[in-house]
């Protein structure tokens, strides 16, 4: 018959230990105490994988969930932000060894701003409450957990700011960022944009790559964004139309990195949403098109965020 665990002292660090599945267990310095939790351990299975399993190995799993059920750029994201996450906090740490303070540590230190930390954090949050709802765990050691502050991204540019950027990004970060002040479309569909969505003078994402998921995403193209469009469908018939210097699709850190150099070159905040926010302030004050007409051509199913920008 196998061997029953039972709590052991180890003199070394003064603390009671039990060995389950292969791993050593901490139960405390306090003998009465170690062998209360050590028999609630016993009893409750969720507490045991709990224990037992390390929060790597619980991001390695959800990962491989999130590779196969949802779509590539959200595994992509998901997938750098653990990967920081873990590194961060180590691969040995236990779920219910995780603390508040260790994950604020953590987005404090990833040099972002608030609106970004506040989406790593919660990437980390749902990775838990996976884990929950696969019987994992038991329940979300940082549940409630106050995230970093979103900030609005309505920043726009002026036509000198505009003049200004394009003189100081020269190459493919140009026609990217052209493209999105000519049609107002998002960066992250800027980026997924290969020539079989091109059908005339429309980018048209069927539902399941759509924002959403629920219908197509039609994106309207004046000559300059048809022109740059069919440009660069001629250097790359399949893959991403949008690439970087070495042929390699944009990143929104490649974009980030790049654009925050230009930042500190002309002296104001440069964002790839500029671009797009840029688009609906000409639209609507020298454009005359109205604020319904401006959110559908953005991709907005309600008008609020462009009347309230």
């Amino acid at each position: 018959m196998p061997r029953q665990p039972k709590p052991f002292f180890r003199k070394q660090t003064n603390s009671w230990y039990c060995s389950i599945a292969g791993r050593q267990i901490s139960l405390g310095k306090d003998r009465e105490s170690a062998h209360a939790k050590f028999h609630e351990l016993m009893a409750d299975r969720e507490q045991v994988t709990a224990e037992v399993t390390t929060l790597y190995e619980l991001s390695q799993a959800y990962l491989d969930w999130c590779q196969a059920n949802r779509k590539p750029n959200t595994y992509q994201r998901h997938r750098y932000f653990l990967k920081s996450f873990i590194g961060s906090v180590g691969k040995r740490l236990r779920p219910s060894q995780l603390r508040i303070h260790q994950i604020r540590k953590w987005h404090e230190g990833l040099e972002i701003g608030t609106t970004t930390q506040n989406d790593a954090v919660g990437i980390v949050q749902r990775m838990l409450n996976w884990a929950v709802e696969q019987e994992y765990l038991s329940c979300n050691p940082i549940k409630g957990m106050k995230k970093p502050k979103r900030r609005r991204r309505d920043v726009f540019y002026t036509p000198e700011q505009w003049k200004l950027i394009r003189e100081n990004v020269p190459g493919p970060l140009g026609d990217l960022l052209d493209f999105l002040y000519l049609t107002g479309c998002r960066p992250i569909e800027a980026r997924s944009i290969e020539a079989r969505h091109l059908h005339g003078d429309l980018v048209i994402f069927p539902a399941d790559e759509s924002k959403g998921e629920h219908e197509p995403r039609v994106i309207y193209l004046v000559p300059d964004a048809k022109a740059i469009l069919d440009r660069l469908a001629k250097d790359h018939p399949a893959g991403a139309l949008f690439r970087n210097q070495r042929g390699r699709p944009w990143t929104i850190d490649s974009i980030k990195c790049k654009l925050t150099r230009v930042s500190k070159t002309v002296g104001f905040r440069v964002i790839a949403y500029g671009a797009r926010h840029s688009f609906a302030t000409e639209a609507l004050t020298k454009g005359g098109v109205d604020p319904i007409s401006v959110a559908h051509l953005m991709g907005h199913k309600d008008p609020t965020m462009v009347s309230n920008a």
